[in-house]
């Protein structure tokens, strides 16, 4: 993918295509299971969608500023997981990646805050400042959003109204 594909989408679906990158290799995929009391997995149900999304949310939200927003959106994406009909084993394993997932883009982001005196103007990959980004209508829609959720106004499937055997989730 070109910075010219790149710049032809929008800044949230940008923050994710760039923040896979924040996945580590150790950390690729949980082996999701069924429902209630699971003994099998569903079909096509694999919580990898749900590691993507989680991972990408530093890039996108975190690393530009917005860390309120990346929690509120992380919260969003543990309330889908609980709605979801993984294992519990699958959901302790997903928090157990989660916190190390957290304390790898913690890192990133210190080293990025190192590197440059601050958090960044502009991130490696993007075609719009961090400023631009979080002006964007689609960026204040998804950030109104994460607001309303947060007050409780709306649920999670307006957050992320894909079903849990998605390909990808997104806000």
């Amino acid at each position: 993918m070109n910075a010219q594909t790149l710049s032809r989408r929008g800044p949230v679906r940008r923050a994710a295509i760039l923040g896979a990158a924040l996945l580590g290799a150790g950390f690729a995929t949980i082996a999701p299971a069924g429902a209630q009391t699971p003994t099998a997995t569903p079909p096509g149900l694999s919580m990898a969608p749900f590691q993507t999304a989680y991972a990408t949310s530093f890039y996108g939200f975190d690393a530009c500023g917005d860390q309120v927003a990346g929690r509120m959106f992380r919260d969003a994406l543990n309330e889908k997981i609980a709605h979801c009909p993984f294992t519990p084993e699958a959901r302790v394993n997903f928090r157990q990646w989660a916190a190390r997932q957290r304390r790898v883009s913690a890192g990133a982001m210190s080293r990025l805050v190192d590197q440059t005196g601050g958090l960044p103007v502009k991130l490696d990959g993007m075609t719009t400042t961090c400023h631009e980004q979080r002006e964007s209508p689609e960026y204040v829609a998804v950030r109104t959003k994460l607001e309303q959720y947060a007050r409780g106004e709306i649920g999670v499937d307006a957050i992320l109204p894909q079903p849990c055997d998605a390909a990808a989730i997104s806000p």
